[in-house]
């Protein structure tokens, strides 16, 4: 039995209409638009990445395809500010984690980063292609429950970092904290930068305004990526690792509550879309 024109025709038009009345309907319909494009992908890029298992560079391979597609689909910007605060000679970067959309900053940007490998939860990996994907792409994977098993897998990509110069993405806060608070931060990563004596990169990620969970609201937005100047670890040692921890998240929450209130009040605003993109710019310079 085929479907006749007419109703795929007032179909589109119906759910196009609930798009863009509903905004319950359009958090999932963009939710899974961006789930189903990034899964999608991952599939078809395992050719590519297979033939360099655990090759950082396969991501920014990754990221040539797949970021340009999911800021077109879902109608995102994502501004990166100070990207030459980035360390080419290892590092470890603190980002906080405000939603599963940090990735799509990850992924716009990875190849400005280059050589870099990302922290994740062991559960990241059993996520269909994409964690198979994510495992090509040099993802190390650590089990939180086991404090022993993740301090030991962060130690060896310590190594691995300072080896082979690469930059290490950690989330610190663990999870994500979604609102206007960064989470406390967990010990990890600045362990491994003590011990190792990386400097750590912080990354601030500003965008909530336009995401809101428990109000089901995932409307086109931009997002701030700000990267701020590395802290040496130099000379430090464990004992001084709270003190590391307060310096960098302080540092992040000025930047964090700055750059949240200016594309807050940009798009409070509201200006086309082409004003508010350019009024970012011009704040960045």
């Amino acid at each position: 039995m085929f479907v006749s024109w007419d109703v795929l025709l007032v179909s589109t038009v119906v759910l196009a209409i609930i798009y863009e009345t509903q905004s319950w309907f359009r958090y999932y319909f963009r939710f899974t638009l961006y789930i189903s494009v990034v899964m999608l992908t991952s599939v078809f890029l395992i050719p590519v990445a297979i033939f360099r298992p655990g090759n950082v560079h396969n991501t920014v391979i990754v990221a040539y395809f797949l970021g340009p597609l999911l800021n077109a689909l879902l109608g995102m910007k994502v501004h990166l500010r100070n990207p030459e605060n980035f360390v080419n000679d290892g590092s470890i970067i603190c980002a906080n984690h405000q939603s599963c959309l940090d990735f799509l900053g990850m992924i716009t940007h990875w190849p400005t980063m280059e050589r870099c490998a990302a922290i994740a939860k062991k559960e990241v990996n059993y996520i269909g292609p994409f964690g198979f994907v994510a495992g090509l792409c040099g993802t190390i994977f650590i089990r939180r429950n086991k404090s022993h098993d993740s301090h030991s897998t962060m130690n060896e990509a310590a190594e691995q970092v300072k080896q082979k110069k690469l930059k290490l993405w950690i989330f610190p806060e663990g999870t994500r904290s979604g609102g206007r608070e960064m989470l406390p931060f967990k010990k990890g990563a600045f362990y491994i930068a003590i011990n190792s004596q990386l400097p750590i990169t912080p990354v601030v990620y500003s965008y909530y305004y336009f995401l809101d969970h428990k109000q089901k609201r995932f409307d086109p937005g931009e997002i701030i990526m700000t990267v701020l100047p590395s802290v040496s670890t130099k000379g430090m040692t464990i004992e001084q690792l709270p003190e590391l921890m307060e310096k960098v998240r302080s540092a992040m929450m000025v930047v964090y509550r700055t750059s949240s209130d200016e594309i807050y009040n940009a798009n409070n605003a509201q200006p086309s879309s082409k004003s508010l993109t350019r009024r970012l710019k011009t704040s960045a310079h």
